[in-house]
């Protein structure tokens, strides 16, 4: 069920199951990850029969059907027997679109109505849990190395969702849930397409990654440079024509709508939320903000709070 946020009279649409058994996925108006981390299963996906070994990752949206098929006993060559779906350990995360991007509703990605390229770029990442093809059913096996990672992450987002242990308890769960998503992209773009074209990440793409997995830290030009292996001159050229804004002007209005989020969402104060999203002094965030939002964050959190 949806979480009571305790420093905040709010829910939050996330749900985190620590042993999965497959019986109420997909939920309605959510994604959902489901990561295989032992055993075996047969499962009907959307009317075709996968079996699935871990590790692996299922990547569900509301539009799919997911039926998990009784346990049987198969016999192998040498006349033994071995007992299908048993022993299954899985976990999972389930989230509403807008957790991720307050734009990603469910018809708004129906529709691809998307004219920012932030909102763009994180579009792209529902790709995952939306697009299916005979190349893609949704499921992904995992190596050993990306397994480690993504079962690490996933276990921060699970402690952090019970746990709550401050205000910035689900700006955590959002970190830790992009850069999931990231890497199973990363697999995903790469994945065997006969006759196909594959969309490789430009550096830009990179960049920004980086930028909204790392934006509470400092993030100067040079390292934007190093990240996507490009001198200023050519990453603010690419920049520009990608995002319309310099690598560094980028940066400031990503962590202006992160803080716009905190604004509307959390109880924090202006100096907790100017250091979650990486500005070293409050003074500088507020005149940034007041800048570009025309009014202060005070006056902008007080239209939401009443």
């Amino acid at each position: 069920m949806p979480q009571s946020d305790r420093h905040r009279e709010r829910t939050v649409n996330i749900e985190f199951e620590t042993n999965e058994n497959f019986t109420s996925l997909p939920q309605p108006e959510r994604m959902t990850i489901a990561l295989i981390s032992y055993g075996k299963a047969t499962f009907l996906l959307n009317s075709k029969t996968v079996t699935l070994s871990a590790p692996c990752i299922l990547l569900l949206s509301q539009y799919d059907k997911l039926k998990l098929l009784p346990s049987g006993t198969k016999v192998l060559p040498n006349g033994s027997t071995h007992e299908e779906n048993s022993r299954l350990a899985a976990k999972s995360f389930s989230f509403i679109p807008v957790f991720i991007n307050s734009s990603l509703t469910f018809e708004r990605l129906k529709a691809n109505d998307f004219d920012q390229m932030e909102d763009e770029h994180d579009r792209n990442l529902m790709n995952l849990f939306l697009k299916r093809d005979k190349y893609y059913d949704g499921y992904i096996d995992l190596p050993p190395q990306t397994y480690l990672r993504i079962s690490e992450w996933l276990a921060i987002i699970g402690t952090e969702t019970y746990a709550q242990s401050d205000g910035m308890w689900t700006c955590r769960i959002r970190r830790y849930l992009l850069q999931t998503l990231y890497l199973l992209e990363d697999i995903y773009l790469k994945r065997n397409e006969p006759n196909t074209i594959k969309r490789e990440k430009s550096p830009v793409d990179i960049a920004l990654e980086y930028i909204h997995t790392n934006y509470m830290g400092e993030i100067t030009l040079e390292l934007l440079c190093k990240v996507a292996n490009l001198n200023r001159t050519s990453l603010n050229r690419r920049f520009k024509s990608q995002t319309g804004r310099t690598a560094i002007d980028y940066v400031l209005s990503h962590r202006l709508k992160i803080a716009c989020e905190a604004l509307m969402h959390t109880n924090l104060t202006l100096g907790e939320i100017a250091e979650a999203i990486g500005f070293q002094y409050d003074t500088y965030f507020i005149r940034q903000f007041t800048s570009r939002m025309g009014v202060s964050p005070t006056e902008y959190r007080s239209k939401y709070w009443g």
